[in-house]
């Protein structure tokens, strides 16, 4: 399918530019306009921002196999999302059903997490097996080796409730050691962490990744008694540990996110961690909601766009993914930022009014149109 974008602001994450131009899809990649062609359809961008397919980092997938997992393809392109990372839905014990089935059947892109304990995270009645003993170590390396472009982290879960805090760091020290073993790096979940974020995050390695960080349940949050972020948090960021915000239902805080993010603690990465409690309902509804609360608390729109580009993609070990360069996937959205007042909440009853949203207006995936708004072009 040959098609041509025109008058929309095109952002290219890679070289952090935003210009007006037109592009063109040809073949399934993306292409210079050319004068001389006769395209199957020009789309008018005007007053739209032409990007990058999203990348959402963390969601839950696996659909009618474990009880959070939503649709991917029905949640993905409507969200202008064209690549998605599972955010652990499986360990080793699963994770074969899932890659041969919704992750070969879907037409997003899926990539895994693999949680480091074996059952995955099947059921919200009762956690997974975090006690080290039970980790599959042989056959997390078996996995890792065979599936290296879809495996992309080792996923642990160092909450109360799922582990007991006197064996919370040992979990951690051996979900670190497992995964430098194999090559990859760890994603941790930390809504009421059972140790302090601050010593976790001692623990992490430069690439590591902690997920929900503006999370406020339990005795551990981002921020010390007087409000300020953890000094310790500063230090590992500058050592290169990844915090991604990761909204959910149940871990994040409007609160705490304001006071981080008016200290310059700003989300490396912004996914939606959506699942069934809350797909495309307050508080979580969608990640196009999710990066439009992030402008209203004073990040850029090419701030919120690498989070969901660039960043990912570098991640993931796909940057191509975050480039407009001719000749690379023809994986496009386009977004409309609308000015209108947008409401949020979140589970701990705070609330706030916001100004503006970013609404996908159509989504290209290898070239072919997967979704566009029903007034649009």
């Amino acid at each position: 399918m040959n098609l041509l974008i025109k008058n929309g602001a095109v952002y290219d994450p890679v070289r952090q530019q935003m210009e007006n131009r037109d592009i063109a899809l040809v073949d399934g990649k993306i292409a210079r306009p050319d004068p001389n062609k006769v395209y199957r359809q020009v789309i008018d961008a005007q007053g739209c921002v032409v990007a990058p397919g999203l990348i959402d980092y963390h969601v839950h997938y696996f659909n009618h196999g474990t009880e959070n997992g939503v649709n991917p393809d029905a949640n993905a392109f409507c969200c202008g999302i064209t690549t998605a990372v599972d955010g652990g839905s499986c360990g080793a014990g699963g994770y074969e059903f899932y890659r041969r089935s919704l992750v070969s059947l879907s037409d997003v892109r899926i990539l895994n997490y693999l949680l480091v304990a074996s059952g995955g995270q099947a059921t919200d009645q009762y956690p997974e097996n975090l006690d080290p003993q039970y980790f599959d170590e042989e056959k997390i390396a078996r996995l890792f080796r065979e599936h290296p472009h879809n495996l992309v982290a080792l996923k642990t879960r160092i909450s109360n409730g799922i582990v007991a805090p006197e064996q919370a760091e040992a979990s951690l020290r051996e979900t670190i050691r497992i995964a430098e073993r194999v090559g990859t790096r760890v994603v941790v979940h930390v809504t009421d962490p059972a140790i302090p974020l601050d010593r976790l995050a001692d623990m992490l390695r430069p690439g590591d990744v902690i997920c929900h960080i503006y999370q406020n349940r339990g005795k551990y949050t981002c921020l010390d008694g007087q409000g300020k972020i953890l000094e310790g948090l500063w230090k590992a960021r500058k050592r290169g540990v990844l915090f991604d915000a990761s909204n959910g239902r149940s871990n994040y805080d409007l609160e705490v996110c304001k006071a981080a993010v008016a200290q310059g603690f700003t989300p490396d990465i912004i996914s939606s961690d959506i699942n069934t409690s809350s797909d495309f309902l307050q508080p979580l509804h969608s990640l196009p909601r999710i990066l439009s609360k992030f402008l209203d608390l004073g990040m850029t729109l090419e701030q919120v766009l690498d989070t969901v580009t660039r960043i990912p993609a570098g991640l993931i070990g796909r940057p191509d993914l975050a480039s407009m360069d001719e000749e690379t996937e023809g994986d496009l959205c386009i977004l409309r930022l609308k000015k209108k007042p947008v409401p949020y909440q979140d589970i701990n009853g705070n609330s706030f009014l916001g100004t503006q949203v970013l609404v996908p207006m159509m989504t290209f995936k290898g070239g072919k149109c997967m979704y566009c708004q029903a007034d649009f072009s």
